[in-house]
């Protein structure tokens, strides 16, 4: 079988080792001259000098990733060195308190107990319930396709009834802990699949539990070092990579797949074609609408589709290091309580105290900075393009304003240190990186947006037509699109008579780590693989 994948970002690369793993002929397309789609990075300074990941910055279970690698006989830690973090996030509050959230769990009870004390006991409580939400939800609902409305079948359901899935996480949340310092703590995910705490689901309590039972890994080198990672080993398996080699458009033939025009014009055939472009983009710049029309596809139902915020992103070369703070810190502003519709809705950029996230590598990783020099990068949630906003003023008021910002997280004088900058905003996402809207967390996770109501990643409409990323099932974010790959070769497996995909889905243990022929520490240190 020959497999052409559009697009080189972590969910076609990993999708590319599965299937040259499993024998296929397989030939991966990237518009850019280096992989990893949003995961590529960045250089900035005179001589490029600074080096900051552009895309995901936090790997959670890295065990499903290893698994990819094992299953095509490869060992991760040939390619790529993933380290577990000791704190996994710092969260900052509108209070000036602050939670250092960890995989440690007496650490971590005892953290809860220093911020609330005699909250110990709920922590341990939601822990408990959480770890066996985990069990039920992960194997069945995200780690399986969600081909059709049997996905929500009652039998399928009943076993996560009695986690009250119709509850808000902040509601769920809320009724165990009471202190909406530790509610939004453990609910701020929820922004980056486009919802608020208030309206999504308490399903996704799974999210943070992930974090706290299995800890936040890195990537040493950066997740630009994964992708570089990921390349090489489908490379090792036979896959061949077409870079800077931009897609015109889709060729379908009686409603069949059947390969690729590029804009150079050349024009490449294929049995199947797997597509990790951000989906909404894909659909309607490279298939034509005649093949959409009347799906979940269609023009009319992408625009009227509810998609997540965008960002703005800071990237900066700092001259010093903030060593004494973790690698991850948030900082949730009294904004992030808020519940009008146009807080819930992100219309107006917050340009006095929103919320924010800091990645502070180089207190565990020397890469992308000279030494004694830093790179940090700033997220702070905005509208996409969707609404009439002035980029512009709004990118210039953030530049200024984000370097004081800082201090809110421990970092003191920032402005003094920078060395190199560079900005990104929701328009910069739509126009540089084919981000729909410059929502960078794709459609939002409604319930009407989840599951067999989602784009499903085998498509119905379009044979030999597959898609991956955080557009499709089961969402957004670097394990769920990695979920989405082993989805996609599932089928394809498969289809080339191999059977069902070895050793998935994967349902990590409570408490396990992955496996390598390297010793890894269960406690008491940083687990590395």
């Amino acid at each position: 079988m020959k497999a052409l994948i559009v697009g080189a970002g972590p969910g076609g690369l990993a999708v590319a080792i599965n299937l040259a793993g499993l024998g296929a002929n397989v030939v991966v397309v990237e518009k850019e001259s280096v992989p990893g789609g949003r995961m590529r990075g960045l250089r900035l300074g005179a001589q490029g000098e600074y080096q900051v990941d552009t895309g995901p910055s936090i790997m959670q279970l890295p065990q499903l990733l290893e698994r990819i690698f094992r299953r095509s006989g490869l060992r991760i830690e040939d390619y790529v060195t993933l380290e577990r973090l000791e704190v996994n996030t710092r969260v900052h509050f509108w209070d000036r308190t602050y939670l250092d959230t960890t995989w440690d769990q007496p650490r971590m009870q005892a953290e809860v107990e220093r911020l609330a004390p005699g909250k110990g006991d709920a922590y341990r409580r939601w822990f408990r319930t959480s770890r066996e939400k985990y069990a039920v939800a992960y194997g069945m609902f995200m780690a399986h396709a969600a081909d059709s409305l049997a996905y929500y079948s009652p039998l399928r359901l009943l076993p996560a009834a009695r986690f009250k899935p119709w509850q808000t996480l902040y509601a769920h949340l809320d009724e165990t802990f009471r202190d909406d310092r530790l509610s939004y703590a453990f609910s701020y995910p929820s922004k980056y699949l486009g919802l608020h705490p208030t309206t999504c689901s308490s399903v996704f309590s799974v999210i943070p539990y992930l974090e706290l039972e299995f800890g936040v890994w890195h990537v040493m080198g950066g997740f630009r070092a994964l992708s570089q990672g990921m390349m090489r080993a489908a490379g090792d398996l036979g896959a061949r990579f077409r870079l800077s080699s931009p897609v015109a458009r889709l060729l379908v033939e009686n409603k069949r797949a059947v390969g690729v025009e590029l804009q150079s014009g050349e024009k490449l055939f294929a049995d199947v074609v797997v597509v990790n472009a951000d989906l909404p983009y894909a659909a309607t710049t490279l298939i034509d609408e005649r093949w959409r029309r009347g799906t979940r596809l269609s023009d009319q139902a992408l625009q009227r589709a509810k998609y997540s915020c965008s960002t703005f992103m800071l990237y900066l070369g700092l001259d010093t290091v903030y060593r004494g703070l973790p690698h991850h810190l948030i900082y949730l502003s009294n904004a992030s309580r808020r519940t009008d519709r146009d807080a819930l809705e992100d219309r107006h950029a917050n340009l006095d105290d929103p919320p924010f996230y800091v990645l502070n590598p180089n207190v565990t990783d020397p890469a992308g900075a000279p030494n004694g020099h830093s790179s940090i990068y700033v997220l702070v949630p905005t509208p996409n393009t969707a609404g009439n906003h002035d980029w512009q003023s709004i990118g210039a008021a953030l530049t200024k304003k984000v370097p004081g910002w800082l201090d809110k997280v421990g970092m003191k004088d920032v402005a003094k240190h920078i060395r190199a900058q560079v900005a990104f905003n929701a328009e910069t996402w739509r126009d540089d990186f084919n981000v729909h809207r410059g929502a960078v967390f794709n459609l939002s996770h409604t319930w009407l947006q989840l599951g067999p109501l989602r784009p499903r990643v085998q498509s119905p409409h379009i044979e030999g037509l597959y898609w991956v990323g955080g557009g499709t099932h089961p969402g957004s974010g670097l394990l769920t699109i990695m979920e989405s790959a082993n989805i996609a070769a599932n089928y394809l497996s498969q289809r080339m008579g191999r059977g069902p995909l070895k050793e998935w889905p994967h349902v990590p243990p409570p408490g396990s780590l992955p496996v390598s022929d390297k010793p890894v520490p269960a406690s008491g240190g940083v687990a590395r693989v």
